[in-house]
C-alpha cells in the first residue's frame, strides 16, 4: 500500500469511531439557554443584596460552574447542565458589567455613539443596503447609525450630563435593549 492509501484507510476507520454524545447541541443558542438559566442565578446571586460588586461576580461564576458541569451520567453518557460551556463568558461578563453589589445610585447609562454605515452605494436612496459598523443593524445614511453603547455611571444625573438615557436595567445586556 502506498502512503495515501494508508491515509485514506485511517480517516476511514477514524470515522467509524463513535464519539461522546451529549446531553445538549453544540450549536444551542446562548441567548435561550441563558434565559433558560436566568431565573436561577438571580434566586442564588440576588443583584440587590450583593454584599459588593466583587460578591455578587463571584457568586455568579460559582454558579455558572454548576449549571455548565458536565458529568458521567448511570448509562455512561455524559449528561451536561442547562447552560453549554460555550455562555458562560458571556453570562460572566454581564455580571461584570453590572451594578449589582455597588452603591444603589449607581445606574446602567445608555449613551449614544455614532457609527459609519458601511456597504450602502447610494445613500439617501430610501433603501437600507448599508449596515451599521461593528453591528447587524441596516442602514441607509449615517443618521442611522446612532448606537447606543451601555457604561456604569454613579448616579442617573451623571448618565444625562454625559448624553445618555438611565438605563431599564441594572446591568448592560439589558439596559440599552432596543
Amino acid at each position: 500500500m502506498t502512503k495515501l492509501h494508508l491515509v485514506a484507510v485511517a480517516l476511514f476507520a477514524f470515522a467509524l469511531v463513535p464519539t461522546a454524545t451529549h446531553a445538549r447541541p453544540a450549536s444551542r443558542d446562548c441567548t435561550s439557554a441563558v434565559q433558560t438559566v436566568q431565573a436561577e442565578l438571580d434566586a442564588a446571586c440576588p443583584c440587590a443584596s450583593a454584599a459588593s460588586h466583587d460578591a455578587h461576580v463571584r457568586c455568579v461564576a460559582r454558579k455558572l460552574r454548576d449549571l455548565s458541569a458536565c458529568k458521567p451520567g448511570p448509562d455512561g453518557k455524559r449528561n451536561c447542565g442547562p447552560l453549554p460551556r460555550t455562555c458562560v463568558a458571556r453570562v460572566r461578563q454581564t455580571a461584570m458589567r453590572s451594578a449589582c453589589g455597588k452603591p444603589a445610585d449607581t445606574v446602567a447609562c445608555c449613551v449614544p455613539r455614532q457609527r459609519d454605515c458601511v456597504g450602502d452605494q447610494h445613500p439617501g436612496d430610501g433603501t437600507q443596503d448599508g449596515t451599521c459598523a461593528g453591528t447587524t443593524r441596516k442602514c441607509d445614511r449615517v443618521t442611522d447609525c446612532v448606537v447606543p453603547k451601555c457604561q456604569l455611571a454613579p448616579s442617573g444625573d451623571r448618565c444625562t450630563s454625559l448624553g445618555g438615557t438611565v438605563g431599564t436595567g441594572r446591568d448592560c445586556a439589558t439596559a440599552c435593549a432596543q
